[in-house]
């Protein structure tokens, strides 16, 4: 069908290169509700261009459901004495419209360039960084096409986003190339349509390229609701052609109209869907000889021989092509079956599954941690179906299921960012859950096995039935209000939280860092008691430096600011999450919140600014600030302080921290008991004098991740 027969009647069905198919259209007359589109001239008046708000459209597609426009990049050009900063900023929220995360990847150019985007999907916030380092690197120099991280990086996005924002960071860097004066460019664009070229980095070469704006890949949907629900109200069902099928959206509510077999056109439109005539020339005949067609389909007519030989022969003939056609599929299914099992195979070995299997055959420990096959975890969840989903994070996504001897577990499929990593990082990654399968202890969930014969592989735990402890301090009860939680409660799961951190550090071996410390990551058991849990960051305490920098990752808010620097993570850096925790406990707020000031949206900022002020008692949770227990409120809020220092070396160590919560708790049960003499200087800066902590610019570091539209509990990625 032509441009014409696809737009609405009446309507232009073209601006200038771009067709217009409905439910696009040129204005709201033409168009359907958040598809309409601006024809305006180019700035030198010699075309016309389409745009949607200010993004030039380039095509769209309504099979796919898809449509290309140019979006802003983000660039810093000039040196650090002398340089301009821009960010760049795309919000589709309230329209049909999000970035693909399939088509798209976040891309950074540049000498030392390190730029972060912050995104929000209809589930989540994303916080993604991006370093790309001078050329050479390390021995490494950049080369046209590679993206590896000299002079280019890119990232793949972890969900669909409706809205982001792009910025630079600064990099502690020495080199002269930190010193350049060539721009510096970041932006979300279409993967297949970026390759890099060294050019980029000493010329002006990707200015004169993509200028300010790059193309991206929009997902779009009509409706707000699947199918099934669409379809009884005739009025707003968007799928007018009676030859038209709908489609459920896999990414967020909402569904597409196709054409129905055998019919070609704009599902969108009513008689928008036309036959296809099979039998025309044009077309690969259907039929050896005479072809009738019908609608959405042909037929083709019993041609009859007068010879009854000929009958016969034919029909031997074609008995023996059915016969061979069933050879050769059962063939090719036999070699399919063997090529999935070698698949599975290839899998297991490649994450370090027989090395697994041996030191579990000779450390006795078969009937403690299993090796589960993907045929019974499938069964476990009926498939992976989305009603058995307990969460979803960055690492993956967290399913219920029941094993065959009936008891309940917690299955994780892992996202394939998890194990992007080195093939030697692979091959330890078997070694690495049998040492975390031997972690026992009463507040730590159990890992009981995983499954190595997929790409990615899957982690089994026991299940904890009553929700996360982020859900406990900020959800509400069954009639609507916030959980009421006495101190004593706050207190005792943050000892058992404290006790788990320590057994992990000091206990384990080899030790662990859990890499990923917050309240979500937290479940609470029969009477509240705390189980850390997640350990999709835990790495084994590193010890050779090629583990410190290739990637970090963690929660926005509780990610400690000397790890983002370094790269290293070490047991401090759970010290300072759990910190944020434990000010979570005490004042009820939430890591990250952006309903407030600036000021007061990171909770470890706002905090350490209150110390320092004096104002630590408008901090504490009205809930148990009212119940009294002013010194040992205080003597919790000192210990969270300390847990927060920018400098690691000057944290305490978790056994410390955990010692310290037991006997704050003794003291609340047994007021008599003489108090502890803390440093009278750490007393000193709680009760609101001069604190190092609170006085410098490593707090507007601190919070710059906090400091845009939709940050939630989003995850933070870098890559290189």
């Amino acid at each position: 069908l032509q441009s014409h027969c696809r737009s609405r009647s009446g309507c232009p069905g073209k601006c200038g290169d771009v067709d217009i198919e409905y439910p696009f259209g040129i204005g709201p007359d033409c168009a359907m509700k958040g598809f309409e589109l601006l024809c305006n001239k180019s700035e030198d008046g010699s075309r016309d261009l389409a745009f949607f708000s200010d993004y030039p459209v380039l095509n769209m597609s309504l099979s796919q459901g898809q449509v290309r426009m140019k979006v802003h990049t983000a660039s810093m050009c000039g040196n650090r004495s002398s340089s301009s900063n821009n960010g760049a900023f795309t919000d589709f929220e309230g329209t049909p419209f999000t970035i693909s995360e399939r088509d798209n990847m976040f891309t950074v150019t540049g000498a030392n360039a390190l730029a972060l985007l912050i995104g929000s999907t209809q589930s989540t916030t994303l916080v993604i960084g991006c370093l790309s380092q001078p050329s050479p690197y390390n021995n490494i120099t950049a080369e046209d096409g590679s993206c590896a991280g000299v002079g280019c990086c890119q990232v793949a996005l972890t969900g669909s986003m409706s809205y982001h924002r792009i910025s630079f960071g600064s990099v502690d860097n020495s080199t002269d190339a930190a010193d350049t004066e060539q721009c510096k460019y970041a932006m979300v664009i279409e993967a297949a349509r970026f390759r890099f070229r060294t050019a980029y980095l000493n010329t002006t070469a990707f200015w004169d390229e993509y200028h300010d704006k790059v193309p991206v890949i929009l997902d779009w949907v009509v409706g707000d609701e699947f199918c099934n629900v669409a379809k009884t109200d005739a009025a707003s069902y968007a799928c007018r052609s009676s030859n038209s099928d709908c489609i459920d959206s896999t990414d967020r509510r909402g569904y597409l109209c196709r054409c129905s077999e055998g019919y070609d056109g704009n599902p969108y439109l009513p008689d928008g869907c036309q036959d296809i005539d099979e039998c025309v020339a044009n077309n690969p005949r259907p039929c050896p000889g005479h072809c009738i067609n019908t609608k959405g389909g042909f037929y083709c007519p019993n041609e009859r021989s007068s010879l009854s030989g000929t009958t016969k022969l034919t029909l031997g003939a074609s008995l023996g092509i059915v016969m061979l056609v069933i050879f050769i599929s059962g063939s090719y299914l036999i070699r399919e079956r063997r090529k999935l099992s070698n698949i599975k195979e290839k899998h297991f070995r490649q994450h370090g599954g027989l090395l697994l299997l041996e030191k579990i055959t000779s450390s006795g420990q078969g009937t403690a941690f299993t090796i589960f096959t993907e045929a019974e975890l499938m069964e476990a969840t009926a498939q992976f179906d989305d009603k058995n989903v307990l969460g979803r994070g960055g690492h993956g996504t967290v399913y219920k299921g029941t094993l065959k001897n009936g008891n309940a577990v917690a299955i994780k499929r892992c996202t394939s960012s998890v194990m992007a990593t080195n093939d030697q990082r692979k091959r330890e990654f078997g070694k690495e859950m049998l040492i975390l399968s031997q972690v026992n202890h009463r507040n730590i969930v159990k890992l009981l096995g995983c499954c190595l014969e997929v790409e990615v592989p899957m982690l089994v735990y026991e299940f904890i039935p009553n929700g996360t402890l982020y859900h406990f301090i900020h959800g509400s009860g069954d009639n609507g209000c916030r959980n009421h939680i006495p101190l004593s409660t706050r207190l005792r799961i943050a000892h058992e939280s404290a006790q788990a951190l320590d057994y992990l550090h000091s206990c384990a071996s080899p030790p662990i860092l859990h890499g990923d410390v917050k309240s979500s990551n937290i479940l609470l058991a029969d009477n509240y008691t705390a189980k850390v849990s997640d350990f999709g960051a835990s790495i084994v305490a590193p010890t050779d430096e090629a583990q410190f920098v290739t990637l970090v990752q963690g929660t926005c808010g509780y990610l400690d600011p000397e790890y983002m620097q370094t790269c290293q993570l070490t047991d401090k850096s759970d010290v300072y999450s759990f910190g944020v925790v434990l000010l979570e406990l005490i004042t009820g707020k939430k890591a990250l919140s952006l309903d407030g000031p600036e000021s007061e949206r990171s909770l470890s900022m706002s905090f350490l600014c209150a110390v320092k002020e004096g104002r630590l008692m408008d901090m504490i949770d009205d809930r148990i600030r009212q119940d009294g227990n002013v010194g040992l409120l205080e003597e919790v809020a000192e210990l969270a302080r300390r847990c927060l220092e920018m400098v690691g070396e000057h944290r305490p160590a978790m056994r410390d921290v955990a010692e310290k919560l037991g006997w704050l708790r003794k003291a609340m049960q047994h007021p008599w008991m003489p108090r502890q003499h803390d440093d009278p200087e750490e007393m000193e800066s709680l009760l609101g004098k001069q604190s190092p902590v609170a006085d410098g610019t490593e707090m507007v570091d601190t919070a710059f991740f906090a400091m845009e539209k939709g940050v939630g509990q989003g995850m933070l990625e870098f890559g290189r």
